[in-house]
């Protein structure tokens, strides 16, 4: 069986998709420092679809254009920026944190990255000081698919859409 965590930022029902997260012990508010960097920067990109971001395209398809992501985040196995194609173009930066073959082992990676996140404290564009509030979604071997959200305290009026998603996914052989 093969499992992967993948926390991801996500900017629901909006024009961008934001994806991400970390690995590591968390001090109360503050987190990961390289996790809580990434964050305040594609947080802070986010009006702008990545602009500053987003490198050259690594491949195409019907529906979809992935981006070399130019921001360095030494946490993360690897990231990059999905182009959605549609109407208006929707944005996504996703971050893979971490994969294993052992349910435990991702169980206790994804606990560890919730507890990370939860209570993170973010300052966005030099403006403010913000946090990430959400609900543990526990996993289960009998679930595909475990995703917890967090939402920006106090709301950030200029990015009311704009939600941060972890999620664990496990594929079987």
């Amino acid at each position: 069986m093969k499992v992967s965590t993948k926390p991801i930022l996500l900017a629901l029902f909006g024009s961008f998709l934001l994806h991400q997260s970390n690995a590591q012990l968390k001090i109360p508010g503050t987190g990961n420092p390289d996790v809580r960097n990434a964050l305040e920067k594609v947080i802070g990109d986010y009006p702008k679809q990545f602009s500053a971001l987003r490198g050259e395209i690594v491949n195409t398809n019907p529906q979809t254009v992935e981006y070399e992501s130019l921001l360095p985040f030494k946490s993360a196995e690897s990231n990059i920026i999905i182009q959605y194609s549609g109407k208006d173009p929707v944005y996504s930066w996703q971050a893979h944190m971490f994969t294993s073959e052992e349910f435990e082992e991702a169980a206790k990676k994804y606990k560890s990255l919730f507890g990370q996140l939860k209570g993170m404290n973010l300052k966005l564009n030099r403006d403010y000081d913000y946090s990430l509030s959400g609900e543990f979604d526990k996993p289960s071997e009998s679930k595909k698919f475990s995703s917890s959200v967090f939402r920006l305290l106090p709301n950030a009026s200029y990015l009311p859409k704009v939600k941060v998603e972890l999620s664990m996914q496990y594929e079987f052989p």
